[in-house]
Formats: C-alpha cells, structure tokens, sequence
C-alpha cells in the first residue's frame, strides 16, 4: 500500500513538472512568433518596408527609441537629468 502512495505522488509531481514545461514552451513559442509590420519610408509617399522581428525585439526597440526620445526632450528644452548611481 505504501508503494502505490509512494508511485502515486511521483506521477503527480511529473505530471505538474510537465505542465509548467508545456506552459513555458508555448510562452517560448509565442515570445519566439515573428511580427512583421510596414514601415514607411521618409520621403516617399509609396514606399513601405516590411519588419518582422519577435515580441521581445519590438518591445526593446520601442524601450530603446522611447529612451532615445526622452533623452533629446530632456537636452533640447535645456534641462538636466538625474541619473540613480546604483555603485554608491
């Protein structure tokens, strides 16, 4: 009787190991799907170009490009900004 307990418990912890492997898999697989979208080209009114990069490169590009943004807002209107020194 101890043994079927014993067996028991060990197929519930593969079977929930195995699920949290077929969840991350399949987060893998969707953070992995490409997206592409048409970007259009300064100075022409026709002209597209297609981009297709992964979710997690879209959201570094955007956090990049906002960061870059931010930065020349901040020189431009003449303004200092303070940066957190995590070393001190």
């Amino acid at each position: 009787m101890k043994g079927f307990w014993i067996s028991a418990a060990a197929l519930a912890a593969l079977t929930t190991v195995s699920v949290s492997a077929q969840e991350q898999q399949a987060e893998q697989a969707k953070e992995e799907k490409k997206i592409c979208r048409s970007e259009k080209m300064t100075g022409s009114l026709t002209r597209t170009t297609r981009i297709c990069l992964t979710a997690a490169q879209w959201r570094e590009l955007t956090n990049r490009t906002k960061k870059g943004l931010d930065e020349m807002q901040g020189s431009a209107s003449g303004g200092q900004r303070i940066y957190d020194n995590p070393g001190a």
